[in-house]
This record gives C-alpha cells, structure tokens and sequence, in this order.
C-alpha cells in the first residue's frame, strides 16, 4: 500500500466531524459525489474526513464511495452512541473490538428471533456473528488511548473511561431497558449506534482495515431521552457529542505514522 494513501474517517454528522476538521493542517473542501469530504493531514499522515449520513444505508453507500474511488490506508468511524449497561456514563468513549448487526436476523416459524449476523462478499456463504477491529488498529487505538485527556462530560461527576469491547448498529434507537439488556446480554454489546456495522461490512468487503470509535451521548438505563420535545435531538449537547472519540480517533491516526 503506498504511504501516501490516505487515512479515511467517517462521520454521520457534521456536528461530530467538525471536532476533527478543524485539527487537520491544509485543509481543503473536495465533495465526495454527494458527500461532504474534507482533504488534509494530521502530522505526516493524509487524511480524509466525510460525513455520511445518519443511518446504515448512507454509511454503507458513502464507504462503499470511498472504496470505488481509491484504497485508503485505513477507515475509521467515531461518533456519538448510546450505552448498553448502566455504568457507562455520558462521555465514556467506546473503542469497538468487534462490531455487530442487530437488526440482521431471522424470525422462525414459532415468532423466535435468530441473529443472523453479516455475509462479508458475495462468494462467501458463511454468516458471521461479528466483525472484529483490525488487530494492528485496535492495538493502537488501546494504547493511544491511555495517553488522551479527554473533557468531562458536563453534568458527569467524574472523568470519562474509555470501554474496550462490542459496538452494535441497526437504523434503530432503543429506549426499552429490557430490550437493551436483552441485547447486551445477547451480544455483550457496550452500546448502539446506526453506522458502524455497515461500515466494517464494506471494509470487510474491500480488504481494508476498519476501527469504531464511540462516545456516549445518552444512557436510556439512566434517563430516557425525549424524542418528543419538538426539537433537535440532543440539541443541548449538541457541542459535546462526538467530541470524546475524535480525541481519542486523533491519536490513533497519530500513531499510525
């Protein structure tokens, strides 16, 4: 691979790319078809940052873009999730060892759910459960993190932890506590977003490396977010969320070079 290829990160929102964009040095606007791309370095290494999208088909559309158009070094998605166990606090950031599909499953005659999980190509029969981090990126990002200092989460009385462990996506926001433990007790998942899991299938797809990284914006085991207030969602931590992970996505891609 040659070294001047290009570290890609993936967004689902601007509000959480913004954090990132504005640490990269000769930073240029090249759109991406539809999608907003945004060209430059961190240290010696190029990056490019887009925003996708909320939801898994704009995740899987934009990376499979990305993938078409030329073979990055590696794809890295941050943003915001929400937790899975009621210890984990707003502001604690998730760096996913392994991504699951939740929504992918069957329903058997008897009504039961069968995780079906993902089929990576289009040769390959087999289901997996999960998709694991590249090894060499998650290694990084494990130790990179321990030397970031990341912003306490206002509100939060203690400094954010950083969880090592399963990240699971459907275009689903679960709010029921039952169905969240059920889901965690299922998949050992430590939180939920919309994107990550069609990501890695894209990446797994195209042979290249791929890492999650999350932060927590909510915990519905601790308060349930009104998604009925009439307004923006989150819209009063609309600052924070995303911020966490793009420090710690920072240093891994430092430590990359």
């Amino acid at each position: 691979m040659s070294d001047n290829a290009p570290v890609v990160v993936l967004c689902a929102m601007d509000s959480e790319a913004v954090h990132l964009r504005r640490r990269l040095s000769d930073a240029v606007e090249e759109p991406l078809h539809i999608w907003r791309r945004t060209r430059g370095r961190l240290g010696s290494l190029p990056v490019e940052l887009i925003v996708c999208g909320i939801g898994m088909v704009n995740a899987a559309a934009a990376t499979s873009a990305v993938c078409i158009s030329g073979r990055p070094r590696a794809i890295l998605n941050y943003g915001c999730s929400g937790a899975h166990r009621d210890d984990i606090d707003c502001g604690d950031v998730v760096i996913g060892e392994r991504v699951i599909h939740f929504s992918s499953y069957y329903v058997e005659p008897d009504g039961n759910l069968r995780h079906m999980g993902f089929r990576v190509g289009f040769d390959d029969h087999r289901h997996y459960d999960a998709l694991p981090a590249d090894p060499e990126l998650l290694e990084i990002a494990v130790s990179a993190a321990t030397g970031v200092e990341l912003p306490d989460w206002p509100g939060v009385a203690h400094a954010p932890v950083v969880h090592v462990g399963g990240v699971g996506s459907a275009d689903i926001w679960t709010q029921h506590g039952e169905t969240i433990q059920t889901l965690h007790g299922r998949h050992n998942s430590l939180c939920e977003d919309m994107e990550a899991a069609a990501i890695a299938q894209i990446a797994a797809t195209f042979g290249i490396p791929f890492l999650a990284v999350k932060d927590i914006s909510n915990n519905e085991l601790q308060v349930v977010t009104d998604l009925d207030d009439g307004g923006d969602i989150l819209l009063h931590v609309q600052n924070e969320i995303g911020l966490r992970a793009a420090c710690v996505a920072e240093a891994v891609i430092a430590a990359m070079a």
